[in-house]
């Protein structure tokens, strides 16, 4: 059976030219071709979205159509560039290694942290023998697992 959830998202404002139609509806933006090739959605509590609804409202509607011109050629010749693509991931891998350095987190926590997911996995995979001697403490290691796993399960 299926449930189908409806609410009111009433179109606010319409709008096409030679190439791209737009339809701001009270919780997103829908922009698409008018040949059905591409189409994106602005969600309302993103930037864009009021940057856009505001120019339309001002009568502006170049702006809709210069945003969606954008990322259509963007998205396309993402598509078909390979050299540009790999230059983008280039460029994202540095800015994430940059973060990285800016807000470094230390090696001991991330290794306990992984340690302790390690271990309460270990634990909720063990069969009720090897849980029996790890509860016992025959087995270290998995105290701290034992403890997180039981507040887990409460």
């Amino acid at each position: 059976m299926f449930w189908f959830f409806r609410f009111a998202n009433p179109v606010v404002r319409m709008g096409e030219n030679f190439g791209y139609k737009y339809t701001f509806r009270r919780f997103w933006l829908d922009i698409s071709t008018k040949s059905g090739n591409w189409k994106m959605r602005v969600m309302a509590d993103e930037h864009p979205y009021a940057y856009l609804l505001a120019g339309v409202q001002r009568g502006n509607e170049n702006n809709v159509f210069g945003f969606a011109e954008m990322l259509y050629m963007q998205v396309f010749t993402l598509t078909r560039d390979q050299g540009l693509v790999n230059d983008v991931q280039k460029a994202i891998k540095k800015y994430q290694a940059r973060l990285v350095k800016s807000n470094p987190a230390s090696p001991d926590e991330e290794q306990e942290a992984i340690e302790e997911v390690k271990s309460v996995q270990e634990y909720a995979d063990a069969t009720p023998k090897e849980r029996r001697k790890m509860e016992r403490g025959v087995d270290g290691r998995f105290k701290a697992a034992v403890k997180k796993a039981e507040k887990l399960a409460e």
